[in-house]
């Protein structure tokens, strides 16, 4: 009888912490869950800045890869005409048969100049994201006489 009783209370204390373990397992608090949100947030922002700027930089090149194709057709045009089209005729003389003139990668046209600085024969100019003169960072005016004309 002695051995009932002990099995009994054992049992009444497994009980009894099955219980307490029940309540010590409850779900995350609101600011836990909070805090979980307030870090994802903070990461997505950082990832996002850094992908933003990763495209921005992307735009940028494939505008100078651009007029490098344009520029390679306008000394082709020289080749054949032993002169670059003037800044009136533009870009425009050099696409022919209803080809169109390409544009950078903000939709802007190129401005086209003949002659170019510094003894070249012609420039083309990107006037950036904001399409005005002047400008930093994406808004920077991109010149084929600085970044790629040798």
């Amino acid at each position: 009888m002695l051995n009932v009783v002990r099995a009994f209370m054992r049992r009444n204390k497994d009980q009894k912490r099955g219980i307490l373990a029940k309540r010590n397992r409850r779900g995350m608090s609101l600011v836990e869950v909070m805090v979980v949100i307030a870090i994802i947030l903070t990461l997505m922002s950082v990832i996002g800045v850094g992908v933003i700027s990763v495209f921005n930089n992307s735009k940028v090149d494939t505008t100078i890869l651009t007029m490098g194709k344009v520029s390679q057709r306008v000394q082709i045009y020289m080749l054949r005409k032993k002169a670059p089209p003037s800044t009136s005729d533009g870009l425009a003389a050099v696409y022919t048969d209803g080809e169109t003139v390409p544009k950078d990668s903000w939709d802007n046209e190129f401005k086209y100049v003949s002659p170019g600085p510094g003894g070249h024969d012609f420039d083309l100019i990107s006037l950036g994201a904001d399409g005005n003169e002047g400008g930093s960072g994406n808004n920077e005016d991109l010149k084929w006489s600085e970044v790629g004309a040798h």
